[in-house]
């Protein structure tokens, strides 16, 4: 009995802690799976890494950030970007993509109209009011220009309010749409990503979770050619408004960079979403935190110029990219067989302005006049070979009408020179006011009704109408006088000549009239321009 005892308690001790294990695990988990908002886990989006060291000399100036290699699918240079943080106006981009798949799905469409009616109390003295309405219809193309170019904040709620019916729905949407996109680290709570308060917290994401993003919108054509668009005109009803562009590498480099949005907060600093195409190659940066706009400006400008130029393709803004040249270089470090050495840009000064980061390089291509005296012996063919010319260029050059030249006659050769300038970036000096901007009016809103007018779409059928109003009783009361700084500001903007600059340039740069351009600066001649000009560009004519 004894040894029968001593058997069987252990083996009945066992049992019961082996049940009891199990007991306690299925408590943890149905504790777990109790909660029905609990999103399964998704993976983080892998991607390959080609780390090229020099694209950046200068990382304290930013938080966070990266820079990809589209075609090549690898992240050439990273700091951070798993670490989430405000992204301010960027949020943007999620919202302009959620609305192109709307339009795409055929819920929504780019002619719509959506009429704002704003009602204002205007104080006239100690405690009389009066009120007024003011009035103003907008196509859906033109406040999704709004959103993604000019940075307005109301147009986001417009967007929200005319796809899903109320800004609540909307932001759930974002969310959900980030989710689907891996976008893990990415949590929204308003459509526009200005400052949550202290109840709610700010829109956050990282560099990463930008990426995705950003890869996600180039998708759609759209979008990529809205969000290049230096300076839009867009119609309230009564008139044209201009705005201008916030990045302003798409004013400096024209049709190279594409997009796709700044973002200014005092939580956030300057932020930026770019991407450029230059000889069918594509790359996206993301920075974070930046302390001023032209310094994010010339990190982002210096770090794609300095990769491209290191793949043979030459940097941004200049002509004719070796196509050839860098695929063969490309091939050959995919095979091991050459390594991407960029050259090293000189790095700004750490007690620096804000200015020092405005400057970029470019490299340009000049004809020089040179004179050749003609020696004995000589003849065109000889002259021709030595400057590496042909006869009949040197003889067009020199209105030769026959191959007899005579010794001590001088002879002018044109050759093609390279010449490395330097490029002042645009800078919007409104940006961070802007972005922060509620309400234009110079008044208390107290209520804004929008109604949204569907058209009829390309099939035929008409959808239904909606109205919603929205009630808010947030002041903001900037003075008359700024709002008059800001429109003459729309009107014009101001270029400094740099050398190798041209009218004509200078106006497809801008896209305004050379006549125009000419008639404004009072300029007689085409070549009238020397380095250093200041030259006032019109806004309203790009």
């Amino acid at each position: 009995m004894h040894s029968k005892s001593n058997y069987s308690q252990p083996f009945h001790r066992g049992i019961f802690l082996l049940n009891l294990l199990m007991v306690f695990s299925f408590l943890q988990l149905s504790a777990a799976d109790g909660g029905t908002d609990t999103l399964s886990p998704i993976q983080i989006s892998h991607f390959n890494f080609d780390k090229v060291d020099g694209l950046i000399t200068n990382e304290r100036e930013v938080r966070a950030g990266l820079l990809y290699d589209v075609e090549r699918k690898k992240i050439l240079w990273e700091k951070e970007m798993d670490a989430p943080a405000p992204i301010a106006s960027l949020t943007k981009m999620m919202v302009c993509l959620l609305a192109m798949e709307d339009l795409n799905s055929g819920y929504v469409c780019l002619d719509d109209r959506i009429t704002v009616t704003r009602t204002y109390k205007k104080r006239l003295r100690r405690r009389r009011y009066t009120t007024y309405t003011v009035e103003e219809k907008y196509s859906f193309e033109d406040i999704l220009k709004m959103a993604l170019v000019a940075s307005h904040n109301e147009s986001t709620v417009w967007i929200a309010k005319h796809c899903s019916g109320d800004v609540s729905t909307f932001v759930n949407r974002m969310n959900a749409k980030a989710l689907e996109l891996g976008m893990t680290q990415t949590q929204y709570y308003n459509t526009s990503g200005l400052p949550g308060g202290r109840s709610v917290p700010d829109n956050t994401s990282t560099a990463r979770d930008q990426l995705l993003l950003g890869i996600e919108m180039l998708k759609y054509p759209k979008l990529v050619e809205i969000s290049s668009i230096p300076f839009i005109n867009v119609n309230n009803g009564k008139g044209n408004i201009s705005f201008r562009n916030h990045n302003g590498l798409v004013i400096n480099y024209g049709q190279e960079v594409d997009g796709i949005k700044t973002g200014y907060t005092k939580a956030a600093g300057f932020c930026l979403v770019a991407s450029a195409k230059r000889g069918e190659h594509r790359l996206i940066s993301v920075v974070f935190g930046c302390r001023g706009p032209w310094i994010r400006n010339g990190i982002v400008a210096n770090m794609m110029n300095t990769y491209y130029d290191a793949i043979k393709l030459g940097r941004l803004g200049e002509t004719n990219p070796e196509l050839y040249d860098s695929k063969l270089f490309l091939d050959s470090v995919q095979r091991g067989l050459a390594f991407i050495t960029p050259h090293i840009e000189l790095k700004a000064p750490d007690n620096a302005s804000d200015e020092s980061y405005a400057y970029t390089y470019k490299t340009v291509t000049q004809k020089v006049k040179k004179g050749h005296r003609v020696r004995n012996g000589d003849n065109l063919g000889k002259i021709a070979n030595r400057y590496n010319v042909t006869v009949n260029e040197l003889s067009k050059w020199n209105k030769l009408r026959s191959s007899t030249i005579r010794p001590g006659q001088t002879l002018y050769v044109y050759s093609t020179v390279k010449k490395r300038i330097q490029v002042k970036l645009v800078v919007d000096p409104e940006e961070s006011v802007a972005d922060l901007e509620t309400t234009p009016d110079s008044t208390e809103q107290i209520e804004t009704t929008l109604t949204s007018e569907h058209v009829p779409h390309k099939n035929g059928e008409l959808k239904s109408d909606s109205t919603i109003e929205i009630k808010d009783s947030t002041k903001q009361v900037p003075s008359k006088k700024r709002n008059e700084i800001s429109k003459t500001k729309s009107e014009f903007i101001y270029h400094i000549v740099q050398p190798g600059d041209t009218l004509w340039n200078i106006a497809q740069r801008y896209r305004t009239d050379l006549k125009e351009l000419k008639k404004i600066n009072k300029i007689g001649r085409s070549n009238g321009i020397r380095s250093g000009t200041k030259l006032k560009i019109p806004v309203n004519s790009g």
